[in-house]
This record gives C-alpha cells, sequence and structure tokens, in this order.
C-alpha cells in the first residue's frame, strides 16, 4: 500500500492532510500496518486486507468491544469496505516502563487489572480459542523442517499436559492469546492492549501466564500478580495450571518464532548448551548483536523459549 491509498482511508474532513506513512513487515496475521501523521495527529492504521468477510467481522466484532471498555486503543475511523482501523498512536512500550523503577510496578500493576477488566468482559462478543490446537500445528511443522535441533524435542510433552490440564478446568474467558510485550503499549501512566487476531475465549489464566514467561518473573511474582488478577488466593491445583500454560506458552511462541525465521538449519543453534537462555537472548538484542526482525534472531529467539519449555522444572 502506497501513500495516497492511506491517503484515501483516512477522511479529510476528520484527520486532515495525510503528512506521512511509515509501513511495518506484515505479522502472522498478514495485517499491513502503518504509523500515520496527520494533521489531527499520529495514528496508526491497520489494513487486514486477506481477511474473509467471516474473519474480519469477528475481528471488528471483538476490536469494538475491547476498545470500548479502554483495553484496546479507541479507534478513531473504521473503513469496513477496505477492512481497515485506525486508532490513536500510542508511542511506548511496556518495556519502556520495565526500564523504570518508578513506573515498572505501576505498568505491572496496569496489566493485571486490564487483563482482569478483559475477562470479565461479555463472552458473546468473542468466538472460541485453542492455542493447544495451534501449537500442535505450528510444532509439527517446525519438527518437520530440516535443521530442527533434537534437544528440543521434549517439548512436546508441555502440549499434552497443557491440553490434560485445560481438560481438567473448563473455564474460559475473553482473551488476548499473543501476549507478547510488544503487544502491551504504555502511554506514561497505563497500559493498552494490541494486536487482537488471535482474540478469543481460552483459559483466564493464559494471558498471564504467557506473559510472565516473557518477561522471565519468578514462580512466586507470577502467582502473586495470578492472585491479584482472580481476586483470590491461588491453590497449589491452580498454580499448577498457571505453570502448565506458561510451559505451553513458550512452546507456542517458540515454535512461532522458528516458523518465521524460515531456514532452521542455518539459524537454530545444534545443542542445548549452545542456546541462550530468554535473558541472555534479550542482552544479545540490547547489544545489537541480534534483531527480531531477522531470521537469525527470530530463530534464536524460538529456541531461547524452547530452551524454556524443556528446562522448566
Amino acid at each position: 500500500m502506497i501513500d495516497h491509498d492511506i491517503a484515501r482511508l483516512l477522511p479529510a474532513y476528520r484527520f486532515g492532510n495525510v503528512l506521512s506513512v511509515k509501513s511495518f513487515p506484515h505479522g502472522l496475521s498478514g495485517a499491513a500496518v502503518y504509523d500515520v501523521a496527520t494533521d489531527a495527529g499520529e495514528f496508526v492504521v491497520r489494513v487486514l486486507a486477506r481477511s474473509n468477510r467471516e474473519q474480519w467481522h469477528r475481528y471488528i466484532t471483538q476490536l469494538r468491544v475491547v476498545a470500548d471498555a479502554g483495553i484496546a486503543p479507541p479507534l478513531a475511523w473504521v473503513d469496513e469496505g477496505e477492512r481497515a482501523t485506525v486508532s490513536p498512536k500510542i508511542e511506548a512500550q511496556l518495556s519502556t516502563a520495565l526500564a523504570d523503577p518508578v513506573a515498572r510496578p505501576q505498568a505491572i500493576a496496569s496489566v493485571v487489572d486490564t487483563l482482569a477488566r478483559l475477562h470479565r468482559l461479555p463472552a458473546e462478543a468473542f468466538g472460541a480459542a485453542d492455542p493447544v490446537a495451534i501449537a500442535r500445528l505450528l510444532w509439527d511443522d517446525q519438527v518437520a523442517k530440516p535443521g530442527f535441533p533434537a534437544w528440543a524435542l521434549p517439548a512436546v510433552a508441555r502440549i499434552d499436559s497443557a491440553a490434560a490440564l485445560l481438560d481438567a478446568d473448563p473455564r474460559r474467558a475473553p482473551g488476548h492469546n499473543d501476549m507478547n510485550p510488544t503487544n502491551v503499549l504504555w502511554d506514561g501512566s497505563r497500559i493498552w492492549l494490541v494486536d487482537w487476531d488471535s482474540a478469543g475465549l481460552a483459559h483466564p489464566y493464559y494471558d498471564l501466564a504467557v506473559l510472565s514467561m516473557f518477561l522471565r518473573l519468578d514462580d512466586s511474582t507470577a502467582l502473586d500478580l495470578l492472585s491479584r488478577q482472580e481476586g483470590t488466593r491461588i491453590s497449589a491445583d491452580q498454580a499448577e495450571t498457571f505453570r502448565g500454560l506458561r510451559q505451553l506458552g513458550a512452546v507456542f511462541c517458540g515454535a512461532m518464532f522458528l516458523y518465521l525465521s524460515g531456514d532452521l538449519a542455518a539459524n537454530v543453534p545444534r545443542h542445548l548448551d549452545e542456546t541462550p537462555t530468554l535473558l541472555q537472548f534479550y542482552a544479545r538484542l540490547r547489544t545489537g548483536e541480534l534483531a527480531l526482525r531477522t531470521p537469525l534472531g527470530q530463530a534464536t529467539f524460538g529456541a531461547a523459549m524452547l530452551k524454556e519449555a524443556v528446562t522448566a522444572g
């Protein structure tokens, strides 16, 4: 999509002139995403041109619900025909707040409170989500590729374990289901959740479990946050479910980043002791040694998450 196409999506009477457009690489959803500066301010334009009518209807129905609830950024404009949404741009990600000792506790509390509000929304607006089934599909696709590391094979047991835990605990609630920290924005006082393509009814622990995996929160801290989200003390069985979903998230996200990387043979560490931990991976990101938009960075990130899954106690 070129600049004049973006201008066509933003009515002049609402946004004035389009001053600049910056595009971003497509994600798994196939959505095209743009930062757009206009006379009326800065916005994010998201175009789901590849979605069919049913997918678009489900997506925009859910997005309107979470935007109206103040969980996703407000919708400044929706073009139904072009399947495009326009929202105010929020500059910072969660990582900005986490790096600030003053803002960190406020941001984490805001995440937990936001997830609790999300889980209380009416279920009727959300379809079913099945992270176990999607994790299996991603896993099976990656295992079949040349270069998939033998050390990661035991991680499949984490999918089976999570499936059993979810069968035993059928609670489901509206969930975001893609709690990569890059999807958590910080406006200086509170967080907002973006990228709702995977949203749907899922176990209420799943979002926090996945985020705690990405952030490498210790068990005690993560369970304290879960207790705050749920408004009650967490039992031993509930803690086991949370840990199982955290490990499922590691396998799911690990397989997804291997998928994004493409060529496993050239990029995935062959041995477990050569594979960085998540903390080591994040350190290499900060130094610029690795970048998440490169196949090597994506494969290394995926491998680090699979290492998290196979070495978890």
